[in-house]
């Protein structure tokens, strides 16, 4: 596989979660991209959301002081959120289809003038860093804010 990142797309953290719940469309991109991206920032969300779901899921409404308890008492309910995370990224890895991009400290640096210039979250910011840093022009995401960058075409 070449391990270039341009040419890849970027899995932006609400691409993953559409596909783990189902959605067609984030199905499609995914199992269709012969080389995908992630970096750090993507792993946390996806771990924290799907953390989240599954907390949900058996408690109801979230409470997030009362769910950070619950996984400090392993409730392995809510930490499932991890294998399937880690399953799913594996799956990936052993397809050498996924590449892990690391954010330098030149990406942090440019994540502040995009934040401010494009009005960003510090998330979004660094994920919109990465992809230019790394000369990624393709994002798979449903979060309308990256429709602002102009080097990145969103997809689906």
């Amino acid at each position: 596989m070449n391990t270039s990142p341009s040419g890849a797309i970027f899995l932006d953290s609400s691409a993953i979660l559409h596909y783990l719940t189902g959605d067609p469309q984030a199905r499609d991109v995914i199992e269709e991209a012969q080389r995908l991206a992630v970096n750090s920032i993507v792993y946390s969300e996806v771990a924290f959301n799907l953390l989240k779901l599954l907390y949900t899921k058996k408690y109801g409404q979230y409470k997030f002081y009362d769910m950070k308890s619950r996984i400090a008492m392993f409730d392995h309910d809510i930490l499932d959120g991890y294998t399937i995370l880690q399953d799913f990224l594996g799956e990936l890895l052993r397809e050498n289809r996924l590449l892990y991009l690391p954010i330098t400290l030149e990406v942090v640096r440019e994540a502040s003038n995009i934040a401010i210039k494009y009005g960003l979250l510090p998330n979004d910011a660094l994920i919109a860093a990465t992809c230019k840093h790394y000369g990624i022009s393709v994002i798979a995401t449903f979060d309308e804010d990256f429709v602002r960058i102009p080097w990145l075409k969103v997809v689906p």
